[in-house]
């Protein structure tokens, strides 16, 4: 899986994250920092990211 990606749109280019890497980042960090708590949007972020994905 490659993490990060550059697109462009209207001439502007930009790093993309993958959704894989989104999902790996948003699962972990707590794990990995366990000083900063779950925050609910994150599993709502895991949820539509898996949904997409999967279509």
């Amino acid at each position: 899986m490659q993490m990060v990606a550059r697109r462009t749109l209207s001439g502007i280019t930009c790093p993309i994250i993958a959704p894989e890497a989104q999902i790996e980042i948003k699962r972990m960090y707590p794990v990995w920092n366990p000083a900063l708590p779950r925050r609910p949007r994150d599993a709502t972020d895991i949820g539509r990211l898996g949904a997409r994905l999967r279509r």
